[in-house]
């Protein structure tokens, strides 16, 4: 761990953070990949199992969606050692994302501030990824789309390739997506989607709030879990990045992820637990990189921690470390 974060800060950090993401989808997509990230597999540790949407996990550790956007390194991630990955976000056609530069960092809190856009291939191109697969790991899909019908055309086309989606409607870089916070329009994307359901689905909400919920949020976040709670929704994601301003950003502005997001996390899985009483799942995501903080989380009601940011600060073992540290041997 040590070591990687000195490579990162002395050499890695020092380029161009796309440019980097992109070195390493090349490594990962070499066919000996595979072979290299089974050094950090954690298959002889014993975690005790969890159940997301009917599935059961091996860890709650989960990859959160960003990191392999067109599913295209998907073996190499299977050896990692989560208990599920989320592939995507995948869009119905190709989309280039927002102009660069659209990343930065912030090394001394440990965050990061985007400003993608959903960059990906389109599902056509995806479809063809996933079927060269045969992963052991669970894969979940990151969907998200302009219109309630884009959104149950992408569920329609993928549901082949998944256990269950993760339907986006929360990245604060996707300026169309601010459609489905409206409760009349949120409510309908529910409708639709279970009147196709045919695989289990969790709602990745926006994040309302970076500082400590006042009463407002919470009536805010009321609304939307009242609409999951009337419709059987299986899942929920606690939270997506915070919308902020940047001015090394391309567009002005982006959304914040990594540390400074963790206490927020926390207090949303909280308030959603006592809210939903065991009636959906919930997933947290952000800022989250200890083992303390995991359990922190999953006695506050989480079920699935996903990560991101952290892994670009810690690296690969850091899923192993959190393994072994949660293991109950």
């Amino acid at each position: 761990m040590k070591l990687f974060r000195f490579i990162s800060n002395n050499i890695l950090f020092k380029f161009d953070p796309e440019f980097i993401q992109d070195v390493t989808q090349v490594i990962l997509s070499n066919k000996f990949a595979p072979y290299l990230t089974s050094l950090y597999s954690t298959s002889n540790v014993h975690i005790s199992k969890t159940y997301i949407m009917g599935e059961e996990l091996n860890s709650p550790l989960a990859l959160a969606a960003g990191f392999d956007k067109n599913c295209s390194i998907l073996k190499a991630l299977d050896k990692l050692g989560f208990g599920y990955i989320v592939g995507g976000t995948v869009t119905l056609n190709s989309r280039p994302g927002n102009l660069k530069p659209r990343i930065t960092r912030y090394v001394d809190d440990n965050s990061m501030v985007n400003s993608l856009g959903f960059p990906n291939l389109g599902v056509d191109k995806i479809i063809d990824n996933l079927s060269k697969y045969d992963l052991k790991t669970p894969l979940i899909m990151s969907i998200s789309g302009d219109s309630i019908s884009e959104i149950t055309q992408l569920y329609k086309l993928l549901s082949d390739y998944c256990f269950g989606f993760e339907i986006n409607i929360s990245s604060p870089n996707t300026e169309k997506l601010k459609y489905f916070h409206d409760y009349y329009n949120f409510e309908n994307l529910i409708k639709s989607l279970n009147g196709i359901k045919n695989k289990p689905y969790m709602i990745k909400l926006p994040r309302l709030e970076i500082s400590d919920l006042d009463q407002k949020t919470k009536l805010l976040y009321e609304k939307y879990f009242q609409i999951l709670l009337d419709y059987k929704v299986d899942g929920l994601v606690l939270s997506n990045t915070f919308p902020v301003e940047d001015s090394i950003l391309k567009t002005g502005k982006g959304g914040l992820s990594g540390k400074p997001l963790y206490h927020n996390t926390k207090d949303l899985v909280s308030f959603a637990s006592q809210f939903f009483n065991g009636e959906l799942d919930i997933v947290a995501s952000g800022g989250i990189s200890t083992s303390d903080e995991v359990k922190e989380l999953i006695y506050e009601g989480a079920k699935g921690i996903q990560l991101w940011t952290s892994l670009i600060y810690e690296g690969p073992n850091l899923i192993k470390r959190l393994n072994k540290e949660l293991s109950c041997e």
